[in-house]
């Protein structure tokens, strides 16, 4: 019995991602003269801080489940990096988050866009179509987890406005309810308005 009551209490421990963001400022996009990092997520009660030292950084924490987080620059150029925070040691390359299944997914998706706006350079509607035909084949996939948080995002400045209130629509409603998709939500709603 007690046993028993032992291993239920320890599963229910274990629930949870943990997870460790590591790596170095150049790595990341952040300029060298950054001080430290902001933490922002919805499954945070508050701003986490985490201090750079000789250009890198690293924190541990846990969520309950995948989840779209800002990570943002103190000190030196201001700069925001969005990451999710899933379990596994998260690191960054080329200014974009790696190491797991849905930081590498969202990583290979803001390349697919970064050649097409290569591709198309000068042809906004070209742009436009591309990347929103990308990002709604990506949401195809991951639009019930949080990676599509980023998706979001990174179409909010290539697609039309009707186009990215689709592609919101088409997620699920946790994504649709994080801060920074309810956020852009409220946006277009308000420019509709006008």
């Amino acid at each position: 019995m007690i046993v028993a009551a032992l291993a239920v209490l320890a599963t229910g421990c274990s629930k949870g991602q943990k997870f460790t963001l590591k790596g170095d400022l150049a790595s990341a996009g952040f300029s060298a003269r950054t001080d430290s990092l902001i933490l922002q997520s919805d499954a945070f009660p508050q701003l986490i801080t985490i201090p750079v030292q000789d250009g890198t950084f690293s924190y541990s924490g846990q969520v309950d489940a995948p989840v779209a987080a800002s990570l943002k620059a103190i000190g030196g150029e201001m700069s925001t990096l969005m990451v999710v925070l899933e379990k596994g040691v998260i690191t960054f390359q080329d200014g974009a988050p790696a190491g797991t299944a849905l930081n590498d997914a969202s990583s290979e998706l803001l390349r697919s866009l970064k050649a097409i706006i290569k591709e198309n350079s000068g042809n906004r509607s070209k742009i436009q179509e591309e990347a929103g035909e990308e990002i709604r084949e990506y949401l195809s996939d991951h639009g019930k987890d949080a990676s599509a948080v980023l998706a979001i995002l990174l179409g909010r400045r290539l697609v039309e406005p009707a186009v990215l209130s689709e592609l919101i629509a088409s997620t699920a409603p946790a994504v649709q309810n994080d801060s920074h998709v309810h956020r852009i939500s409220k946006q277009l709603k308000s420019m509709r308005k006008e």
